[in-house]
């Protein structure tokens, strides 16, 4: 397996964690630290301004947002050290670096933009104490809600497109590799593929009361009904979940036997996901009140 392809990468004797993390996309990892700047500023403005929406201040949409999206940026920059050369393997190492070609570049900016797209017409509905999710109430915000669903459409298809350039480049044998690959997939297809239904229904709420305040800690799940965030949420995440196992998995474990136990989580992972889905359809929430 290609050097670049570690779970750690290459770690410089005087390079802290932060300042690797970074170079592997830099693009990216600003990106999130952006988020995390926007988060704070949100943070801030809930404690001053007494608003609600659905039962909570109308700034803690754009903060979970801005967390997630801190999350997504982060991991996509962790990965991409997966799809540059091997250090010392060719005389030039930039010739093989994807993100300098020009798919690799478009790979880069397309959820950078849809992502600040997002998150500023997010911040801006909540600025004005309106809702930006399942908000058609003008031609203004009917539109914008299409836009953002289409924003949606382009962050998870990144995913797919980088999961497959990894699996593409190092093949299927390595487990690491195969979660990292597989992980960012299922976030398309689950996370992609329930936030179209949730897109397209009038809520995400199904039966219980429509109040985030008498939600899960933290989520706001419903706790009396079904909510179609729920599954949503491990869709989304599969990118870090798959990976995270075949990382806590003993390395003196023979590859083979690795291998096998992270195609068993990752199609576990997609039932579990898939049965949080079917349970939200019919009303019922994953914690019980």
């Amino acid at each position: 397996m290609e050097t670049s392809a570690s779970p750690t990468g290459s770690l410089g004797s005087r390079a802290s964690w932060f300042n690797v993390w970074r170079n592997r996309q830099q693009i990216w990892f600003d990106t999130g630290l952006l988020f995390v700047g926007l988060l704070a500023l949100c943070a801030c403005l809930s404690l001053i301004d007494d608003r609600t929406l659905a039962g909570v201040s109308v700034w803690s949409k754009p903060i979970k947002f801005c967390l997630s999206l801190f999350v997504f940026f982060g991991t996509l920059a962790w990965f991409a050290d997966m799809l540059k050369p091997a250090a010392g393997t060719v005389p030039n190492p930039d010739a093989l670096d994807y993100f300098q070609t020009k798919p690799g570049k478009v790979l880069v900016w397309v959820p950078v933009v849809a992502a600040i797209f997002e998150i500023a017409y997010i911040v801006f509905q909540a600025a004005m104490g309106e809702a930006s999710h399942f908000n058609t109430s003008s031609t203004f915000t009917a539109v914008m809600y299409s836009l953002m669903g289409f924003g949606a459409v382009l962050l998870v298809g990144c995913c797919l497109w980088l999961g497959c350039k990894i699996l593409g480049r190092h093949g299927f044998h390595d487990p690491y590799v195969l979660a990292v690959g597989v992980g960012l997939i299922l976030s398309f297809v689950l996370g992609g593929g329930i936030g179209g239904y949730l897109g397209n229904s009038s809520g995400h709420w199904v039966g219980g009361t429509p109040n985030d305040a008498l939600g899960t800690p933290l989520f706001n799940w419903s706790m009396d009904g079904g909510d179609l965030r729920v599954s949503h949420f491990f869709g989304l995440h599969a990118m870090q979940a798959l990976p995270l196992f075949a990382l806590m998995l003993p390395q003196q474990w023979s590859r083979v036997v690795r291998w096998t136990l992270v195609v068993f989580f990752g199609c576990g992972y997609a039932a579990w996901t898939l049965a949080t889905f079917v349970q939200a359809v019919n009303g019922q929430p994953l914690i019980a009140a």
